[in-house]
């Protein structure tokens, strides 16, 4: 059988006269397979010939058990280096970690060419080289290992599965990639990258091999393309998670056809994220999906996850022109910072002077990327001329030597190899990842959230207020609230505290469930002014459309809602401080309730709207949310930061996406015995439900809100209340109580409608006018709300 090399490379009357002699002699099949790894050395040839081996795996699927992954690579909220032939080398990579980027993948080395190399390190670089016939085919660095990715290009499981056991024979890189997107004849021609997409036993037989040979502790990823159709692309994916091989999906959003050129098909993305999640909670496990296509840089990352709901993003040809992009603070400038910095690392590190050259061909020399847009004096540099950078672009053509190169910037080559590369080369870069590492972990981890219709009927909800109070509104003791009224005042407090109320008579909703301070002033606010001002319930709710495309502008949108309580708690007038928990096996939560009904557009936009804070260990997602109550009485006004999650009847897919287990309240220490484990979130969403009104839960067997009116030509000026007409009830009896049969249908039609709506605050902003104070609470980072500690700072009103 021919090498990869022989069948791809290229006719040679296509060739360069050096590389035409070159073909013409008698090379050996090793060093054509050499060549190989650099896959831009290949066009179109004759496929693979198939054998019987090869046939079976793409029949019938490999149906042995695998054993678990054991990686924790992290491969949410990060923006990465996407896989790029020839510029996805050391250099690149380092430079795309060192400036922000949280995963770099390499460029894709397809299986012959990595089979049978000698791993070989440089005592004095650091360097790792996988070396055939004396040629580089794969490098890397151990300051990277913890977030390199090895892309394969491979077609074959069996040799998949030695391709992998030679990479990660020395534990060399975090995780492996399987290329089933990449459109370009010299990976599409042998059955490989674009082509596995419509082979998907084959493709998922070598994700398989692939699992199987990697270590336990290093993580399988796929990166695929769109295919023509929805339908198509979300029955490939289906069978890509259900392997259980692979620990992240990447997508590509274009076609096999489609050029980079064309703008990349978002739009799609949004539903194959939810099919993922949905697949991945069915089975027990977290596949977070990346989003590749016309992400630039670290200012357009966040807009399109918003627009698609992935968890990460891919940056493959903003990294290309300046591997600096994945600042946050924006580029830097390539001839001044970017190309001098690349030129010391290839120095310094040895990387083929090919590769360099090409590199640095392919980075922006543009008037505008040559100001030096660092934190001194951004953007007040005058620009390089294009004669000056004309000159700068001639230097690096004609260089044909490291040496050469470095001239052209003023480097002195000698002085850059003299130097320690782990010390001194590296030191920058050892700075950055310390720095990244250090923010992730303070980094607030939150969920995902559905949305609803959040927007009650004012009007019904008003004649609702005492029993909504009664929902979990409680009222704390005056005890409590002139200590915590008091100790918010005092400028003593101008240092963080604990953020919990304090003293003897504080409440607690059990013995285990301190609550916090600022959740106390909220009950006790409720409780003691609830029967003179009925709009104490209402508060402002605002959320963030996603926009429609990364050229649109995100919408924000604000409704008032009713309080419908904290989680499992109750009012009770001889309990301490007048609340109790409901369940008395569970502690009560300062995560606050409301109601939706689940067929409305801001269900999708709350769905949409995920954000860095909103995505969930546990596979949920949450949108962000804020709340405005200005508490009239006591002249309080909370502003309160959190996420919203959605609970919709039993069956519905949104369920998959609601952390019953992290918003759950913490077990009573004081009921340990007893046999209840697991808190009843759908009795909890039925006894809200039964205790709405009877308008609103009329309301919710309308048809869905928002759209066209059947009586609209007829209604006029007429009130609501007046359309007898209308094909759905004004009020429906409390459930248990219903006077006939279509009662009963039309409250279960109500049911299947209602959502519960759980808000997971991070962040309270409390203002008292009347003390003229201003507190902040924060939930301890890395805590959830349910059960976690906040802290408490005074800052200037």
């Amino acid at each position: 059988m021919p090498s990869v090399a022989e069948i791809r490379q290229p006719p040679s009357s296509m060739l360069p006269p050096s590389k035409r002699a070159k073909m013409q002699s008698t090379a050996s099949t090793a060093e054509a397979e050499a060549v190989a790894a650099d896959s831009t050395s290949y066009t179109d040839a004759p496929a693979l010939p198939t054998d019987t081996q090869t046939n079976r795996h793409n029949e019938v699927d490999d149906l042995t058990p695998l054993s678990a992954c054991t990686s924790t690579l992290q491969y949410t909220n990060g923006i990465f280096l996407a896989p790029m032939v020839r510029i996805g080398t050391l250099p690149t990579r380092l430079l795309s970690l060192e400036y922000g980027a949280d995963l770099v993948w390499g460029p894709e080395i397809v299986d012959r060419a990595i089979i049978g190399t000698e791993r070989r390190v440089n005592s004095q670089t650091g360097v790792i080289e996988f070396i055939k016939d004396n040629k580089q085919i794969f490098s890397c660095h151990p300051i990277e290992r913890p977030y390199l990715v090895y892309q394969l290009g491979s077609a074959n499981p069996g040799l998949a599965y030695e391709a992998i056991k030679t990479i990660t024979q020395a534990d060399d890189v975090a995780a492996v990639d399987l290329n089933c997107g990449c459109p370009k004849p010299f990976s599409t021609h042998a059955g490989m990258g674009a082509n596995m997409l419509s082979t998907p036993i084959l493709l998922c037989n070598t994700l398989r091999a692939m699992r199987r040979a990697a270590p336990a502790h290093v993580a399988v990823t796929c990166k695929i393309r769109l295919l023509p159709t929805q339908e198509k692309t979300i029955e490939l994916v289906d069978r890509i998670i259900r392997t259980g091989a692979i620990e992240c999906l990447t997508v590509h959003c274009r076609t096999k056809d489609m050029r980079p050129g064309e703008p990349a098909l978002l739009h799609r993305l949004r539903e194959i994220v939810d099919h993922v999640n949905t697949v991945s909670v069915e089975m027990g496990k977290t596949v977070p999906v990346v989003c590749n296509g016309d992400v630039w840089d670290a200012l357009t990352a966040p807009r399109i996850k918003e627009l698609t709901g992935v968890t990460s993003t891919m940056i493959a040809r903003g990294a290309e022109a300046n591997p600096s992009c994945f600042r946050p603070e924006g580029s830097l400038s390539i001839p001044e910072v970017i190309a001098p910095k690349w030129v010391r690392y290839a120095v310094a590190l040895n990387n083929p002077m090919g590769n360099t050259k090409y590199c640095m061909s392919q980075l922006a020399f543009k008037p505008a990327d040559s100001v030096n847009k660092n934190a001194n004096g951004a953007g007040k540099q005058k620009p390089m001329s294009k004669k000056q950078l004309s000159v700068l672009r001639t230097g690096i053509s004609h260089a044909k030597s490291h040496d050469e190169l470095a001239a052209v910037f003023n480097i002195d080559p000698e002085q850059i190899r003299a130097r320690d590369v782990g010390k001194e080369i590296l030191n920058d870069l050892r700075t950055a990842l310390a720095e990244q590492e250090t923010k992730k972990k303070l980094s607030h981890s939150g969920s995902n959230f559905d949305g609803d219709r959040l927007g009650a009927v004012l009007s019904n909800a008003a004649a609702d207020s005492e029993s909504a109070s009664g929902a979990g509104a409680g009222d704390a003791s005056q005890s409590v609230n002139n200590s915590s009224s008091s100790n918010s005042g005092s400028g003593s407090n101008q240092q963080t505290t604990d953020g919990h109320a304090s003293g003897d008579n504080q409440s607690k909703a059990t013995s285990n469930s301190p609550q916090p301070e600022w959740k106390q002033l909220l009950a006790s606010s409720i409780g003691e002014n609830i029967k003179n001002e009925k709009s104490i319930l209402y508060y402002a709710f605002s959320t963030v459309e996603p926009p429609s495309s990364v050229h649109d502008p995100a919408k924000p949108h604000v409704r008032y809602v009713v309080h419908r309580g904290f989680v499992n708690e109750k009012r009770d007038g001889e309990a301490p401080g007048g609340i109790a928990p409901f369940n008395p096996s569970f502690a009560s939560s300062p995560c606050l309730m409301t109601t939706t009904d689940v067929r409305t557009p801001k269900v999708q936009q709350l769905t949409a709207q995920s954000s860095l804070r909103a995505q969930g260990e546990d596979g949920s997602r949450g949108g962000e949310c804020e709340i405005a109550w200005w508490i009239e009485s006591t002249q309080m006004q909370f502003r309160i930061s959190g996420t919203v999650h959605v609970l919709p009847t039993s069956g519905h897919p949104l369920r998959s996406l609601f952390p019953f287990e992290r918003l759950s309240p913490p077990r009573n220490a004081d009921a340990m015995e007893d046999g209840e484990t697991k808190f009843d979130w759908d009795g909890e969403r039925k006894r809200i439900f039964e205790k709405l009104n009877a308008g609103l839960l009329a309301s919710f067997c309308r048809l869905t809100p928002g759209t066209a009116h059947p009586n609209a030509d007829r209604l006029g000026q007429a009130k609501p209340k007046d359309d007898t007409s209308s094909p759905w009830p004004l009020e429906l009896p409390q459930p248990g109580k219903e006077e006939n049969d279509q009662q009963k249908k039309q409250l279960e039609e109500s049911e299947k409608n209602f959502a519960l709506v759980v808000v997971e605050p991070y962040k309270v902003d409390l203002v008292n006018l009347a003390e003229d104070t201003r507190t902040i609470y924060e939930l301890v980072p890395g805590e959830n709300a349910a059960t976690g500690r906040w802290t408490a700072r005074r800052v200037v009103p």
